[in-house]
């Protein structure tokens, strides 16, 4: 072998490999990118149900209420969130969460991601005491 044939053999061997290269890392760039899109959009949950992350308000005759974003059955997650920070903020225990959501993992929630705090049943008791409280 000569040296003009090294270089075509290496030359043959290279191009294939440094597309290879270029495609995987494009690859993964995408997909990166996928993710964080999806994190943002929420993908934990697929329900339907009205979701509500506006400011607490409450009335000088009332006691301290939960915060708006706690009182619905599905909370968005914040930026800082964390599923025990929620459940504190919320007052829900925090294995009922756990329970309510199984296919969520704690350590990867991510703004935007939808979460259950409450169960059906609870959210129509918590829907009829705000009501008596407002009667």
């Amino acid at each position: 072998m000569n040296a003009d044939q090294i270089r075509i053999w290496i030359a043959r061997l290279a191009a294939p490999l440094a597309f290879f290269f270029a495609a995987t890392v494009l690859v993964i760039l995408v997909q990166r990118a996928l993710e964080s899109d999806a994190g943002e959009a929420g993908t934990n949950s697929t329900s339907t149900e009205e979701v509500d992350t506006g400011p607490v308000t409450t009335s000088p005759n009332q006691p301290t209420a939960l915060p708006r974003a706690c009182r619905k059955a599905l909370y968005v997650v914040r930026s800082g969130d964390t599923l025990e920070s929620i459940a504190a903020k919320c007052e829900v225990p925090l294995s009922d969460m756990l329970e309510l959501n199984p296919d969520i993992d704690p350590l990867t929630l991510n703004p935007g991601d939808r979460i259950r705090i409450r169960s059906r049943e609870e959210q129509q008791e918590l829907r009829q005491q705000n009501q008596q409280d407002q009667a």
